[in-house]
């Protein structure tokens, strides 16, 4: 039986947790980008005179950019702020 660290465990749920937010991301970008242009063809085919697709592609498009920011980028930030918090709280 093969023992692990503290510091091996904290790494490999750091890691883990990267690599299921860059997942997540993926899947939300990819739904964007296969929805988006069905509701830019709908749009130019049903209601030609106004352009209402630009209003949930935008405000999508800021979801998927906060997604990015605060899901993916600070995946790893957050992972070791919460393990300092468990390691705190066990140790009081």
């Amino acid at each position: 039986m093969q023992t692990l660290s503290l510091s091996d465990y904290q790494t490999t749920e750091r890691d883990l947790t990267v690599r299921e937010a860059g997942r997540g991301l993926r899947v939300h970008a990819t739904v964007y980008a296969i929805v988006i242009p069905i509701l830019i063809t709908l749009n130019l085919l049903v209601v030609p005179e106004f352009l209402w697709f630009f209003f949930p592609m935008t405000g999508w498009g800021i979801g998927l950019t906060m997604h990015y920011l605060f899901g993916y980028r600070r995946a790893a930030e957050s992972v070791t702020r919460h393990q300092e918090r468990i390691i705190a709280a066990a140790r009081a």
